[in-house]
């Protein structure tokens, strides 16, 4: 299978990384924080509390990547989808970008709902999900309704409807409520949502190991670096090498769905964990600590972690596969034939 992306499909992942990074500094994120803990809510020009990167969204296209072209989107698939959503994880973006255009869009065109779409697209209207494997919602409070998903899609529910109870959230950059409202799992939102949350796990990965390598290079000891220390390089290594792993994996899981899904949301918390405790350790252990920026990521993956099918959901589903005989294992299917 060919995991490569067309020249087209690369130039909209690093033109959305080039937004990110530009606009979601480390400097933003400790600005917002500031804001939270003193209760303040910067108020854009057109007096609504979102941040002027919701502008940008929409007008560079990203809102509308997976959206049909007779609705205004650019038809992407999924696995488009997943790079854009590395580059979100890779600067840990507060707004729920991915899961708007990854997951709500494409939920709005199975429910078929074009004027709801159309005003999504636009950025005049931001729609979050109610669904069994995302117990919480962030940003509430920019929500103007919510679909609550069932088998068949859903139906959508203004914010004014629900009872929402605020939750504290270990990831500073995340405010978190929980709506009393049942619903049912729908395929389509569990394959976005594992697949897009395997992504910004890896994207999240990338970052701490890039953070970790530059620290590495700075911080002195015995009089030389200590990065150039074998014990610290092959700690590296390893981490670097199970991202690069983990990347295709994601890739495939987006591009043929079933249980390679489980296995890439599966394989991107485990490399997200070994990642962390290797930026610690690199950091002497102050890495988890307010002053350090890498505790921003770290605290993000492990929230992630436990969106959309947490290890132990994803792995009773592996197990399901091979106890139901619903999946070809054994020498014959682990091994390749030779002809």
């Amino acid at each position: 299978m060919d995991f490569r992306y067309t020249q087209i499909q690369q130039d909209l992942i690093e033109a959305a990384s080039a937004m990110l990074n530009g606009e979601n500094t480390l400097d933003r994120l400790r600005d917002l924080i500031n804001e939270r803990k003193t209760g303040q809510i910067a108020i854009n020009a057109q007096g609504s509390g979102l941040s002027h990167i919701w502008g940008q969204f929409s007008e560079v296209g990203l809102l509308g990547l997976m959206a049909r072209e007779a609705d205004g989107g650019l038809e992407q698939p999924l696995v488009l989808m997943a790079g854009v959503a590395e580059a979100a994880g890779y600067v840990a973006l507060p707004e729920p970008l991915i899961e708007l255009a990854g997951i709500v869009v494409p939920l709005l065109s199975q429910m078929n709902k074009p004027e709801c779409l159309t005003q999504v697209l636009e950025g005049r209207l931001l729609v979050g999900i109610i669904t069994p494997l995302l117990p919480f919602n962030n940003t509430t409070a920019y929500h103007d309704m919510f679909i609550v998903t069932s088998e068949m899609g859903g139906e959508l529910v203004l914010k004014k409807d629900l009872n929402l109870e605020s939750r504290k959230s270990i990831d500073p950059l995340r405010k978190l409520a929980k709506a009393n409202k049942p619903s049912s799992q729908n395929a389509l939102a569990d394959y976005h949502g594992a697949v897009l949350s395997a992504a910004q796990l890896l994207g999240l990965s990338k970052r701490m190991i890039d953070m970790s390598c530059d620290f590495a290079k700075k911080r002195h000891q015995f009089g030389r670096p200590i990065g150039s220390f074998q014990a610290i390089k092959h700690q590296l290594a390893t981490a670097y090498m199970q991202i690069e792993f983990t990347r295709p994996m994601i890739q495939l899981a987006a591009l043929q769905g079933g249980v390679a899904v489980h296995n890439a949301k599966l394989t991107a918390i485990d490399t997200a964990m070994l990642v962390i405790e290797t930026a610690i350790q690199v950091h002497g252990g102050m890495g988890y600590t307010y002053e350090v920026d890498l505790h921003l990521f770290m605290k993000r993956a492990w929230a992630l972690c436990g969106e959309w099918g947490d290890r132990n959901y994803h792995m009773k589903k592996l197990e399901e596969y091979l106890l139901n005989d619903e999946m070809d294992i054994g020498q014959i299917q682990t091994f390749i034939q030779e002809n």
